[in-house]
């Protein structure tokens, strides 16, 4: 069964290696159709593609699109579509060749291979050039005809395909290096036209024919391209970085192509491109941009295939100048650009890395996998090639480092691309940090330590050491804090920090984790994190002995700081990252404490989750005592001051979970902290706090009431926070947070002192209760604060007058939901009222949820309860009336909400005692309404309506089964009410009720439409004339505005006729209905319009009435 499972996905094997293309067999049809359709020489003259040939490119690039991400499951197909491709085009170029030279123009047309193209750049697009373009013909006989056929496509721009352009480019990028002097393969190509004269280029004709000679064409057809937008530019870079390297043209043409690149750059990076340009402040114009990023995306080639510097001599200076022009700053992909430039130009300049110092570098990690440095801790196994600072031996190098000198025009790139570090866009930093690791490494260990030092000082700019000891980051820049960690990265990958470097990094990178500045309602820093994590997962990669031995000196400090990102961090990408990274460590030094075990806890997929991460994670890694402490004390002196509110809260759930875990330093190491940052003018810290504190007095309150000083402490939290800050901006939060910090203490059963706190606390909730727009969690605390402390008959009565006299409309919706807290018959009836008499829909919504937790807690009391008989029929009336709101506005259905609470109180109420459902069913007028409005609200459209009736509906079909079976109590109900539920439990399955669906139930799955429907449509067989009404009339609501429904229930109406047929002794009339019945049923296209169905609809029910009220359909 395994085999089989994987042959469908794997697919067929290309000789022994398994293929994960799994439309090849449909693709290699399509590509040998469109192969055959693109080489018939007879219709190379259209122009423009057969239907059948231009579909079928389509969906071959709709394919190869699929595997944008896993390019390398083309690659056991890769030579044969491209070879079978690359022969047509080659066919082609011939033939279009030939015209010309045969005065035949019109046989070939220019744009009947633009279908082939396609593919063969969606190929490159895929896969990468690189990879195609192994696969590319490359005779020598292929240069001319390739270069006439791109020269006379770069004519006719208009009527040539941009990909037919780019593919011939890439291919001369190829034929460019052939082993033959290009003047030996120049046959002279006369006739050709001119191209545009932006270009600019001045070429020598050949004295013997009169035309141009094929190099010079072949730069002019690049330079042409350069000034191109799009694949062009970078197509014709690659062809000339080629051609300009060979040594028949480094000599000859390098020289002058350097100097009219860099002319190019000045030029346009001055203005002198037209009266069009702007100023360097709002950027250049964009004709001015293409000239510099084509020249320096040529240079950027070139320089990494020149083999050395010699002809650059006299135009460094110049074009250092360039790269470094105020012009740029504008275009981030000019300044990347002019970045990757200046790095490749230093690098050129720079002599290459020694033999004798890469295998220095090499040979402690090699010395490690031999097991000579296992014992990272012992001095003694150290290599012995490693200096006292952990460096290198440089005598190894000094062959090397001895007579190099170090350039002006070196120090000036590796300057420039230092303040690149600096630069607003991230492309920009990381080129510079990848510059700056290459250059250092071929640089002396005494001045790469020089540029370490560097990068690790422009973390200490502007930052501000206070009086604790911690760093102010806040008035630093997180460009350049980002821009100097990808730098650290660099560095650390290549093994260019030594112990000593790392002991002065190691601080400022584990800073770097908790990087965050708020900027008015956002923040900035999460790619500083990210940048950081992956600083710490390059430490994990130095090979240096001293190093690792380092590292597990400081193991327990980096496992947490990694850890406490990776499950407290706002982002998920920097969670990640950080696991990553902590999961590099434990791989290669095993010297993280109980690294295998976290990493389990906390992997990648673990903490993709915010709220697994924050809550999950925490408390199972918090089990290990090396990271209890740690976690918890990031969690209470960044999480829980965080600027967002919703992280606020999550780490809020954190706390509940891992303060239990360590309550002494909990206690008497953060709670004091906590305490006094209640009182912060910051409303994120205030808020934190002060819901901290509330976390931690209910769940250590036995604990903290053994020392009255902690007591103190506890309590004093609302005499910190000053009265406008429960007045002024920020109030709603405040409030809320003293609220929970309330609920807190109440919960906990806290001795608060004497009625004058109390009268406080109370009018904190009022207050509350007035200000917050949401105020459901605060009437959660109200009801425990109420349950605990009580409240007096004055602050009863202020409750019931902003009811009814109300106010803002938020806050009457409130004290509203605070009735459900109380318990006199006053208030009961005051929410039976508002249900139906609400003045608006938010109105009606809370009393329906305050009316199910006023009857929740007071059937959960002792001895049944203190509700009656007849208080019990009069809520579930109230809530029955509140199935009927259909209000609308501009809102849309905004009665549903009412609905939708009404159907989760009755839901609960059922839940908590099945007297409930005695009393119901007992009072079969009742029972007969609710159930039929139960079911009518079953064919609602919308899901959560339709899925919390369901269930409520099975709890009314099941629950007396369970009374039956457990209990003495059976419930009292009319016949007529027993044999309706017993005629839908036919219908209706046990599902969801008491969590026993599972992956086999049968239960309706009422959130899905079409099974819920399909289900309910049998129910219209019920005996009892009001539920079938009201059944009904929901489908009839529903289907004339969902077509599905009506669909749905012609299905199941036909399948009822077919399967079960109709008594034998019908007449002929009704026979005759029954068959023009079923031709409707399924001739009738049921999921078209209302208007298209009106007909037949009205027709089928005729008939089914007719059928119906003559004969019996038995079920």
């Amino acid at each position: 069964m395994a085999d089989d499972k994987h042959e469908a996905v794997a697919g067929d094997d290309v000789g022994s290696t398994p293929t994960f293309f799994k439309e090849h067999k449909a693709f290699l049809k399509m590509l040998d159709a469109v192969a055959e359709s693109a080489s018939g020489t007879e219709t190379w003259a259209q122009t423009s593609l057969p239907a059948d040939e231009e579909r079928a490119v389509r969906e071959m690039c709709a394919m190869l699109e699929l595997y944008q991400e896993q390019p390398t499951c083309l690659d056991p197909y890769l030579e044969r579509i491209v070879s079978r491709l690359m022969a047509v085009i080659e066919e082609y170029v011939q033939a279009y060749h030939d015209s010309y030279t045969t005065e035949q123009k019109d046989r070939v047309s220019v744009a009947r291979m633009n279908g082939v193209f396609e593919l063969v750049y969606m190929l490159c697009k895929v896969r990468g050039y690189k990879v195609v373009l192994r696969f590319f013909p490359h005779s020598v006989a292929n240069v001319e005809p390739v270069l006439t056929t791109l020269w006379r496509h770069t004519a006719d721009l208009g009527g040539s395909s941009w990909t037919a352009r780019y593919v011939m480019l890439i291919w001369l990028s190829l034929l460019a290096m052939v082993p033959f002097d290009l003047e030996s393969i120049d046959s002279g190509i006369p006739n050709l036209p001119q191209l545009s004269s932006s270009a600019s280029t001045s070429v020598q004709a050949s004295p013997e024919s009169g035309t141009k000679a094929l190099v010079d064409m072949w730069v002019e057809l690049g330079k042409f391209y350069l000034h191109r937008p799009g694949c062009d530019m970078e197509g014709a870079a690659v062809m000339l970085a080629r051609l300009l390297s060979r040594k028949d043209t480094s000599t000859t043409l390098q020289p002058a192509f350097i100097a009219w690149a860099t002319h190019e750059i000045s030029d346009a990076a001055s203005g002198h491109v037209g009266s069009n340009t702007s100023s360097s402040k709002k950027g250049l114009a964009i004709g001015s941009v293409l000239r510099i990023n084509g020249a320096l995306r040529v240079l950027c080639h070139l320089f990494l295939a020149m083999d050395s510097a010699d002809t650059l001599r006299g135009q460094i200076g110049p074009l250092l100048d360039g790269l470094q022009s105020d012009a740029f700053e504008q275009h981030s992909v000019t300044r990347k650009l002019a970045t990757k430039a200046a790095q490749r130009l230093a690098l050129l300049v720079l002599p290459p890395l020694s033999a004798a110092k890469r295998c220095a570098a090499a040979r402690p990690s090699a010395r490690a996998n031999l097991g000579a440095g296992a014992d990272t801790s012992s001095p003694a196994r150290h290599s012995a090639h490693s200096t006292i600072d952990g460096g290198v031996d440089n005598e190894l190098c000094a062959g090397h480092d001895a007579d190099l000198e170090i350039s002006e025009e070196v120090e000036a790139c590796l300057g420039a691309l230092l303040q690149r570090l600096h630069d607003k866009d991230t492309i920009v930093r990381w080129s510079a940090a990848k510059g700056v690791g290459r250059i250092t490494e071929r640089l002396p260990r005494p001045l790469a330590q020089e540029i370490v030092s560097a990068v690790v000082g422009m973390l200490q700019e502007e930052t501000l050491v206070l009086a604790s000891g911690l760093v102010d980051v806040s008035m630093t820049s997180e460009f350049s804090w980002h821009g100097s960690l990808l730098c650290l990265a660099e560095l650390s990958r290549r093994g260019l920090l030594t112990p000593l470097a790392l002991r002065e990094a190691i601080p400022w990178v584990l800073r770097g984790l908790t990087y965050e500045i708020q900027r008015g309602d956002y923040s900035v820093g999460s790619n500083v994190r990210d940048a950081a994590c992956y600083v710490m997962w390059s430490f994990a990669r130095v090979s240096d002995v001293a190093a690792k031995g380092l590292f597990a000196e400081m193991s327990t400090m980096l496992a947490t700081a990694l850890v406490s990102v990776a499950v407290f961090d706002r982002e998920s990408n920097v969670r990640r990252a950080a696991s990553a990274a902590y999961q590099e460590h434990v791989g290669r030094h095993s010297a993280f404490p109980h690294g295998i075990s976290v990493l389990q806890l906390a992997d990648f997929f673990s903490v993709g989750n915010m709220r697994n991460a924050f809550v999950v994670a925490s408390r199972k890694i918090s089990e290990f005592a090396e990271y209890r402490e740690p976690l918890l004390h990031h969690l209470c002196t960044v999480t829980i001051y965080h600027w967002d509110l919703k992280t606020r809260e999550l780490a809020v759930e954190a706390l509940r979970e891992l303060a239990p875990l360590a309550p002494e330093y909990m206690a008497t190491r953060l709670l004091p902290e906590m305490v006094a940052s209640a009182g912060s003018p910051f409303l994120a810290v205030r808020h934190g706090a002060i819901t901290a504190v509330g976390i931690v007095a209910e769940v250590l309150a036995a604990q903290l009431w053994l020392d009255i000083d902690q007591t103190k402490l506890v309590l004093s939290v609302a005499e910190t926070v000053p009265s406008r800050f429960t007045e002024d901006f920020g109030a709603s939060l405040t409030l809320a947070a003293l609220a929970s910090y309330i609920g807190c203490l109440s919960r906990a059963g806290w001795d608060i002192g004497g009625s004058q706190t109390r009268d406080r606390y109370f009018d904190y909730f009022m207050q509350a209760l007035t200000m917050c727009s949401k105020p459901q969690s605060i009437t959660v605390d109200f009801t425990v604060f109420v349950d605990t402390y009580g409240i007096t008959p004055d602050q009863h009565a202020r409750i019931v007058h902003h009811v009814q006299e109300g106010g803002p409309g938020s806050s009457r919706e409130g004290f509203v939901l605070a009735l459900g807290a109380l318990r006199t018959p006053a208030d009961f009836e005051m929410l039976c009222n508002l249900i139906t008499e609400g003045a608006t829909v938010e109105i009606r919504r809370d009393a329906a949820l305050a009316l199910g937790q006023f009857g929740q807690r007071a059937l959960e009391t002792e001895q049944g309860g203190r509700m009656c008989d007849g208080d019990i029929l009069a809520a579930v009336g109230a809530l029955l009336s509140g199935l009927h709101d259909r209000t609308v506005d501009n809102r849309g259905d905004v009665g549903s909400w009412v609905r939708q609470q009404c159907l989760c109180s009755l839901q609960h109420l059922f839940t908590v005692d099945s007297r409930v459902l005695i009393c119901v069913c007992s009072d079969s007028d009742l029972a007969l309404r609710l159930l039929g409005r139960i079911l009518h609200a079953a064919t609602e459209k919308i899901d959560r309506l339709r899925a919390s009736a369901g269930l409520l509906l099975e709890s009314f079909l099941y629950g007396q089964r369970g009374m039956h079976a457990h209990g003495t109590d059976k419930p009292d109900a009319d016949t007529v009410v027993e044999r309706c539920i017993e005629e839908l439990r036919a219908f209706i399955p046990r599902g969801q009720l008491e969590d026993s669906r599972g992956a086999d139930s049968k239960g309706i799955s009422w959130a899905d439409s079409e099974s819920a429907y399909g289900q309910l449509v049998y129910a219209l067989s019920v005996s009892e004339e009001s539920l079938r009404k009201l059944l009904f009339e929901g489908f009839v609501v529903a289907g004339s505005a969902e077509p599905m429904i009506r669909q749905v229930a012609a299905d199941q109406l036909y399948t009822m006729l077919c399967i079960n047929g109709v008594v034998a002794d019908i007449d002929e009339e009704c026979e005759a209905s029954l068959g023009e019945i079923e031709r409707l049923l399924s001739e009738t296209e049921w999921m078209q319009d209302t208007d298209c169905v009106k007909a037949s609809r009205g027709r089928l029910a005729e008939l089914v009435r007719q059928v119906l009220r003559d004969k019996s359909v038995p079920r």
